[in-house]
């Protein structure tokens, strides 16, 4: 077995008087007549309290509190979340406690105004005191995530707090809030600025920028190069037509055994439509290149004379706008 401690069986039973003391003398003043829900929960909530479950019995006030709505019930709630080191409930309820409780009129309700009294003391030296200035239009307010009630005192423990505001129409509200066991801050808050919307902002048209008139000089000597790449092409395709039919012609008599092949003629004749054949081979190659490069320039020189003096492209939803200005 364990040993028991002395000191522990001391202080549970300091905090066993102490809230038998302010739950028990409470059964002599019966508000109103509770119903049998009621009354059951306070039964079980004193028999938690005998057990030290402070806990349990925190829970049944709770639910006596929802159902019969009481300035005991709020004491009680008080005297619990002060023991259970609930500190910012405990100062609400604990302020409202003592708000509304009567002045006494004997020496029973005597003792138990003071000790609440003490109770609100003790536990306001333990806490910060945050008055929050709103701006017009706050729906809810926050505390570290927290809602609480607007226009009311906000206890918090010491450290630092976030202090949150929201509006109606979804504007928002911060603040960084750090505070001291016992201080008293007051808060003021104002809604944010709304910003512009991206997807309302206007887009402005992207503008190629205008360029001058087409270049007479430009406009000439690009077609008056493309015809003559033109005719020269056409001029070396004929050369080299009229050189391959010469290569043939010579290619003809050798081949049509009017001379020996060991014969000075015929040697000549072979040179001859070797000759004509590279001929052809060369005028119908610089011919091609001649044609395309003749054909490539015009159809620059064309683009150049039609193409826009100024283009405008505006986005339309999912595509774009395109204005062409010639």
């Amino acid at each position: 077995m364990h040993a028991s401690n002395p000191l522990v069986h001391l202080r549970q039973a300091a905090a066993l008087a102490t809230i038998l003391a302010s739950t028990f003398p409470l059964q002599a003043e019966e508000p109103s007549p509770r119903s049998r829900e009621v009354q059951e929960l306070i039964d079980e909530a004193e028999k938690a309290t005998k057990r030290l479950d402070l806990p349990r019995a925190r829970e049944y006030w709770a639910r006596i509190n929802v159902l019969d709505p009481s300035p005991m019930a709020v004491c009680q709630l008080g005297q619990f979340d002060l023991r259970l080191d609930r500190l910012e409930e405990a100062m609400a309820e604990l302020s409202q406690c003592v708000e509304q409780m009567p002045a006494p009129t004997n020496e029973l309700e005597r003792r138990r105004y003071e000790q609440r009294h003490a109770d609100l003391a003790a536990v306001r030296q333990r806490v910060a005191t945050l008055h929050v200035s709103l701006p017009p239009d706050t729906a809810r307010l926050l505390v570290d995530g927290r809602e609480v009630s607007v226009g009311a005192p906000v206890f918090v423990t010491p450290g630092q707090h976030e202090v949150t505001a929201t509006g109606k129409q979804g504007q928002v509200a911060h603040a960084l809030v750090k505070v001291a066991a016992g201080d008293s801050r007051r808060v003021s808050l104002a809604f944010e600025a709304p910003k512009a919307s991206a997807s309302r902002a206007p887009v402005p048209a992207a503008v190629v920028p205008a360029r001058s008139k087409p270049n007479p000089w430009i406009i000439g000597s690009g077609a008056a190069a493309s015809a003559a790449l033109l005719g020269a092409g056409v001029g070396l395709h004929v050369a080299g037509d009229a050189a391959e039919s010469e290569a043939a012609a010579k290619v003809a008599r050798m081949t049509d055994g009017s001379m020996r092949p060991s014969s000075a003629q015929f040697r000549r004749f072979h040179d001859d439509a070797h000759a004509a054949d590279t001929r052809a081979s060369l005028f119908g190659g610089f011919g091609s290149a001649a044609l395309v490069a003749g054909a490539t320039l015009g159809a620059a020189t064309v683009v150049y004379v039609v193409w826009p003096r100024k283009a405008e492209i505006r986005p339309r939803g999912a595509g774009a706008e395109v204005k062409l200005v010639w």
